[in-house]
This record gives C-alpha cells, structure tokens and sequence, in this order.
C-alpha cells in the first residue's frame, strides 16, 4: 500500500478538472504509444475490462490493464498480462514521480494514473484497458487518448458528483468519448443512447440492440452466450469464465470494442471468454457451504444480483456492510428479498456506516434475524450458505483474510 500510505492523511482539495492530471503529463512528455480501450458506465465496468484484458491477451497482444479500487493489494491497480506490478516496481515509480505528484497537486487516483502511463510504457505494452474511475468527462483516466470508448449502463451512484437525474450522469459519463473514434453502448435506451445521438457524431456510435446483439442464460454455476452476431461476426454457444446473465451483455460489449481494434478468431476468442476471472464479482470461493463475494454496492447492482441469485441459485443469506453517503437503505429492501436473515459486517474503512444504524433500518424493513458480527474474520467461521455484498472494501476484507489462510496453508 505504498501509494496509499504517501497519501494518507493528504487532504488535497479535490475539485473536477482534467488540467491537474493533463499538466503532470504534459511535463513527463508521456503521450501513449500504444492504443487503449477506456471502459466507464455505472456497474459492469470491472467485468467488461476483465473481458476485453483477455481477449486481447489470448490473441497474442501485450496487454496493461489498470483498475480500481483495488480490493486489499493496491498492485492490483496495474497489471500487465494479468500478473500484478512487482512491488519493487512500484516502489521505483512511485518515488521517481512523487516530486510530480506534489508539483501539481494530483489526487490519489490521477497519481495511481499517472503511473499506469508510465508503467505501460516502459513496459512496452501492446494494447491497454483503462477503468473510468468515476463519471467520466474529468476523470484522470481520459488522459490516455483512447482509440475506442465503452460505456456499459447508466444507473444511480456517485449522485453527490455526478447529478441526481439520470441525464446529467449520462452527460458526465459520455465525456469520455473522443469525436472521432468509436464508443460503445451497452443500451439504446433513455437516457445514454438519446444523450449521444446529441453528444456524439452518428457514426463513432456502436449500440447494443441496434449494432450488434447477443442473448444467453445461466444454468446453475454456468453463464452461457447462445449467440453474438453483428454486421461482421457471428458466434454461437460461448460459455463465460464470470458468472450471472448480465455477464453476457459485458462480454458482448468486450467482443464488439476488441473487434474495432483487432480481428477476432473464434477460437481464440472462446478459450478468452470461458478464461476470464475478476475477483469479487460474483465469485466463489468457498462450495460446501457456499461461500461469494460480490463487489455490489449500490441500489441498481445490488437489485441485479438479487435477481439473478433468486432465479439460479435459491436461497442464500446476505452478509452486507454499508458506507456513508451510499443509498444503502434501498439496498436493504432489494437484500430482503433473498432471506429473512441478514448478517451485517463493519468494515475498517473510515467511511463506514455504523452497524447500529444499519441494524435499526433492517429491522424496520422487517428481517427476522439480524446479527452483527464483529469483523470480517467471523463471516468464514460461518456454516451456511452466503453470498458477501455492500462494499468493495468488504469483498476486499475477506479476500485478504483468505490469502493470508492459503499462504499459511502453503
């Protein structure tokens, strides 16, 4: 957490601009050379990054691959191939470009961006995949001149920032596009497709039911792509390494952006698909009792996963935490639909809800059983079927805990 620890107590005043980020950049002389792919929307932009990361790499391509937030290992944020950045590595970035960070005044994610630039240069990458940070016209992440965008959805989070109506946010998201060059739709409906139709030129525009279609199912454990067809390409019975009937319009998205950039084999395209892995997003790791981690975190997530849970799996308990300033209530109602019984977990983060609250709002939404455990560590002691939602740095709690079990066990 070496980047993290430089900005801990760092209280920069964070207001939206790209000129932050644009000067550290310009003052490093770091234009990519190589092409990028930049994937915003509200949920599904982790999974639709993890798609189009392993297309690119089993088709022979170099890929850098920068993500956040990072769950407990802040290396994960850069990755080339799928292998985390050497911790050494990081540590040399981090203290050539700290006196650039301080010179501009970079926020922690513009300076977690800055390296992924430089990192991928110096590493002499192919292809990359950027994750839009947040919203998307001034997020750092738009600095790496992407030849093709992705938007996956818009739905309701970071209001505070991006608006409360749906059409401000879809706005601020389709800043990330670059007149010009292709973006992606992951919907033609009210508000992203008719807010690019006026923000876009007609012809950079790529739209899921208009451009290219694809349906699937989900049978128990399996995710399975029955077909995808566009102008060009068709393909039939494709089956997904990410799990859940939405994974099927990520991958959908990651097929028709890699397409824009390269020429895909089927082959190698199904052994990328049925590859691919995103950690905490829908991901078991433990089967007797089950045990998954999902990175859901608001309303419109946490309401998906609850329906597909429902419809493939049956009944599992949630273990849930919430954070302050999320529309975490809602979440609640959308959770009562999977058990009367919830566990609820706080997290060490500062930015988490107190369980009391939590607790008194659960009962009032009527649960049965409400129990507050006292740490994460607690949740893997527990013999019943579970599923792990609410916040990242939940997901990210467990995870660690589960890495420090194996390498001890190892």
């Amino acid at each position: 957490m070496h980047l993290y620890n430089l900005y801990k107590g760092r209280d920069y005043h964070i207001v939206p601009t790209l000129e932050r980020i644009q000067k550290a950049v310009d003052y490093l002389s770091l234009k990519p050379s190589y092409p990028s792919i930049l994937v915003g929307g509200t949920n599904g932009k982790g999974s639709t990054c993890a798609f189009i990361n392993s297309i690119l790499k089993h088709h022979g391509y170099k890929v850098g691959w920068f993500v956040s937030p990072h769950l407990f290992d802040e290396r994960e944020r850069w990755r080339i191939n799928g292998e985390k950045i050497p911790e050494d590595r990081l540590v040399e970035l981090i203290d050539e470009l700290r006196e650039v960070f301080e010179k501009f005044e970079l926020t922690y994610f513009e300076a977690c961006t800055l390296i992924a630039l430089k990192y991928f240069e110096e590493e002499k990458v192919d292809m990359a995949v950027f994750e839009v940070g947040m919203g998307g016209r001034w997020d750092a992440t738009r600095v790496c001149n992407p030849e093709v965008c992705v938007i996956t959805n818009i739905q309701r989070d970071h209001t505070k920032w991006l608006g409360s109506d749906c059409e401000s946010r879809a706005v601020e998201k389709l800043g990330i596009y670059r007149k010009g060059k292709p973006i992606v739709l992951g919907s033609m409906k009210y508000p992203l497709y008719p807010k690019a139709l006026e923000l876009c030129s007609f012809e950079d525009l790529h739209v899921a039911g208009v451009d290219f279609f694809t349906y699937g199912r989900v049978e128990g454990l399996k995710t399975i792509m029955d077909f995808y067809k566009d102008e060009k390409l068709e393909f039939r019975d494709l089956l997904l390494g990410l799990w859940g009937k939405y994974q099927i319009d990520n991958a959908s998205l990651a097929i028709r952006a890699t397409s824009l950039l390269i020429n895909l084999e089927e082959d190698k395209l199904r052994k990328a698909l049925i590859s691919t892995k995103w950690e905490g997003r829908m991901e078991i790791v433990r089967e007797k009792p089950l045990l998954i981690l999902d990175g859901a975190h608001n309303p419109d997530g946490i309401a998906r996963v609850v329906k597909e849970v429902e419809e493939h799996i049956g009944d599992l308990i949630p273990v849930f935490t919430a954070l302050r300033e999320k529309e975490w209530e809602l979440s609640l109602t959308y959770l009562k639909n999977l058990s009367d019984k919830l566990y609820l977990v706080p997290i060490k983060h500062s930015r988490g809800e107190d369980m009391g609250v939590v607790y008194k709002k659960a009962k009032e939404i009527g649960f049965d059983e409400v129990c507050v455990l006292e740490s994460s560590e607690e949740v893997l002691k527990l013999e019943e079927n579970l599923i792990v939602l609410g916040s990242l740095y939940l997901v990210g709690e467990i995870k660690e805990i589960l890495e420090r079990v194996k390498a001890y066990e190892s």
